[in-house]
């Protein structure tokens, strides 16, 4: 048994939590697809609860406050000083700045967005996947739909643009900024050009000179957690990774079977989720506990009094996984935790302990030898003993042969497209959408390949996520996922522009 701990709290939901947030010192903010935001306490009551018009997909605190992103409406802000902003086209990321929040709409227009509602500065750049902002709010970089790379200023003036190759498909699957300002980007290439450029890079940029140094990776980097010394990377394949600043190359902390989808701080070691389970590990690799949650980790949050909220979804169920509300520092539970090892268990492991009494021995060395034709009774018996190990043989050599049917055996994927959505187009009659099929996952193994189609069978894209722009109507789209052993999965999703 490896060493685990056991949660403080355990708090059942009605619906999946689509976003999650920490707010004050101990609440936890959850936003669903119904609407609904729950502020929960870490004793597991619900403190408050909001409402907005259509889908939550981003929750930040923003002073007093705490800001609701809707995927249809805007932004919505509760607290003394309560306000609404309109996004015609719908939020799609919400981010935290020291200036407010940058919010993005489905027509790719980054906005700024002042504390108390307000426009500031807005920006065309295109559909984008992710966004981040320095801790001084000074530079913002964004990863857009097609593989660019911005660098922006606070009033979201452009520093730098990095497009992808003219002759490749690129990817950028994660983005931090070091405390310093320099931008960590985690970048991918299909390999479609024959060259010695790396499939999967971890590059980091300065705002003054631009590209400063990148850096080879054993698969894709899915997770950043960026330190005082460089960079911890968790990777698409499991690898755990740390790069130093001023030391070439990377060294492998750790080596988990699963995708690594967040790694946090957590005073001299790391928090890491990946597939179940949340686990304490070293930077040197060793793992303190591990954390199992009864669905897929989909991420964790980190609550102001020393309490770390586990958000999980149980694919295979018919309802929403608990939240489990569990403390890092709590004491670790091993075999030595669960033994017996009490002086009334040790007394009555003795007293029945199985062995024959006194009485019983003597008893036995003076039993009566019966003499019913030894030599036949031997032979005989000799015959029904080798009879029974040659069948004993038998089975073994078709237990193994079932075993190594069992290994040979590969789980299909389960293939994740998302929720059919009703969406409003723009002045111009369309919307931007985002296909998303990162919920999608395979039990025993990974998902290589993805492919997206539209209602005619045409392939419209290759990577977990892609954005398409629609027009009013009806549009159905299939996601084909295939696994590491060739098994293959498909899931349909209808999107309504109206």
């Amino acid at each position: 048994m490896e060493p685990t701990i056991e949660p403080t709290q355990s708090i059942k939901t009605n619906e999946y939590p689509r976003c999650w947030c920490s707010f004050g010192d101990s609440i936890l903010c959850v936003g669903f697809h119904s609407g609904k935001v729950s502020f929960l306490d870490s004793s597991g009551e619900v403190v408050d609860e909001k409402s907005v018009d259509g889908p939550v997909i981003g929750l930040t605190p923003l002073g007093e406050n705490i800001v609701v992103a809707s995927s249809t409406s805007g932004l919505f802000s509760f607290g003394d000083d309560s306000w609404e902003f309109v996004m015609e086209a719908g939020c799609q990321i919400i981010q935290l700045t020291n200036k407010g929040v940058i919010a993005v709409d489905g027509s790719g227009d980054l906005m700024l967005i002042s504390s108390t509602g307000e426009l500031l500065e807005r920006r065309h750049t295109g559909p984008v996947n992710l966004i981040a902002s320095s801790d001084d709010g000074g530079l913002i970089g964004a990863g857009l739909a097609d593989g660019r790379l911005l660098i922006l200023g606070g009033d979201l003036s452009l520093i730098h643009d990095s497009p992808p190759a003219e002759d490749d498909v690129e990817n950028i699957s994660c983005l931090e900024f070091r405390i310093d300002g320099t931008l960590v980007v985690g970048r991918n290439s299909l390999g479609m050009a024959l060259d010695d450029r790396p499939e999967n890079r971890i590059e980091c940029w300065n705002s003054t000179v631009g590209l400063i140094n990148s850096s080879e990776m054993p698969s894709m980097a899915t997770a950043l957690c960026c330190t005082g010394e460089g960079v911890m990377v968790g990777c698409f394949d499991g690898q755990i990774v740390n790069l130093d600043i001023g030391v070439d190359g990377h060294r492998e902390i750790s080596q988990i079977n699963y995708n690594i989808s967040k790694i946090s701080k957590w005073k001299d070691d790391f928090l890491v989720s990946y597939w179940f389970d949340i686990s304490r590990i070293s930077p040197e690799g060793n793992i303190s506990w591990k954390f199992e949650h009864q669905g897929i980790v989909e991420g964790f949050v980190e609550l102001g009094n020393g309490l770390v909220a586990v958000i999980g979804d149980d694919r295979k169920s018919r309802g929403p996984s608990p939240i489990f509300f569990i403390d890092p520092d709590s004491a670790i539970l091993d075999d030595s935790s669960i033994a017996t090892t009490t002086e009334e268990s040790r007394h009555q492991e003795s007293e029945f302990s199985g062995s024959l009494s006194a009485d019983e021995l003597e008893r036995a060395s003076n039993r009566q030898v019966l003499n019913i034709g030894g030599d036949d009774l031997m032979e005989t018996l000799n015959e029904e003993i080798e009879i029974q190990l040659n069948d004993k043989l038998e089975d073994g050599d078709a237990l193994v042969e079932l075993l190594e049917s069992a290994k040979s055996l590969n789980i299909p994927p389960v293939a994740d497209a998302g929720e059919d959505r009703t969406v409003n187009s723009d002045e111009r009659g369309k919307a931007t959408i985002l296909l998303d099929g990162t919920r999608s996952y395979d039990p025993d193994g990974f998902i290589s390949k993805w492919s997206w189609s539209d209602g005619g069978g045409k392939e419209i894209g290759e990577s977990p996520q892609i954005r398409v722009r629609l027009s009013e109507g009806v549009h159905n789209f299939s996601l084909t996922v295939t696994d590491n052993g060739g098994a293959t999965a498909k899931a349909n999703i209808t999107i309504q522009v109206r």
